[in-house]
């Protein structure tokens, strides 16, 4: 799969990423990438892609939503950004599938202070969710 611009992918290019099977990264730390450019319309596409088990890459972008919420609760302006961070979550309300609706629960109290990040146990329910039954 190739895109025009890998650091700034298409819906389109997205969408068909996640459909090819063994497609690999078009770029180191392609989740981080994804992560820093993170607006509502592309965490609702993310969200689409990691709670959809038809995909052969939808476990990636629930990497890659676990990875945008580990970025951002690292910023110096975190506090700043929370409420913000906490309304884009509302993306992914009625989403069904149980991993995606873990991470939003757990990245909703990040957001709202209930909970502080640890970057250790964070990535443990990411493992936990990412392992076949």
């Amino acid at each position: 799969m190739r895109f025009a611009n890998s650091l700034n992918p298409t819906e389109a290019e997205l969408r068909a990423w996640a459909a090819e099977a063994g497609a690999a990264e078009p770029t180191g730390d392609w989740d981080l990438v994804l992560s820093w450019g993170m607006e509502p319309g592309r965490l609702r596409l993310l969200v689409d892609l990691a709670a959809d088990a038809a995909l052969p890459n939808a476990t990636y972008f629930l990497m890659a939503l676990y990875t945008w919420v580990s970025f951002a609760a690292r910023q110096k302006d975190f506090d700043s950004g929370r409420p913000q961070y906490d309304c884009w979550l509302d993306v992914a309300k009625g989403v069904r599938d149980p991993a995606v609706k873990r991470w939003r629960h757990r990245a909703r109290r990040i957001f709202q202070g209930v909970d502080s990040f640890d970057y250790e146990s964070w990535w443990k329910t990411f493992a936990a969710d990412a392992s076949p039954a």
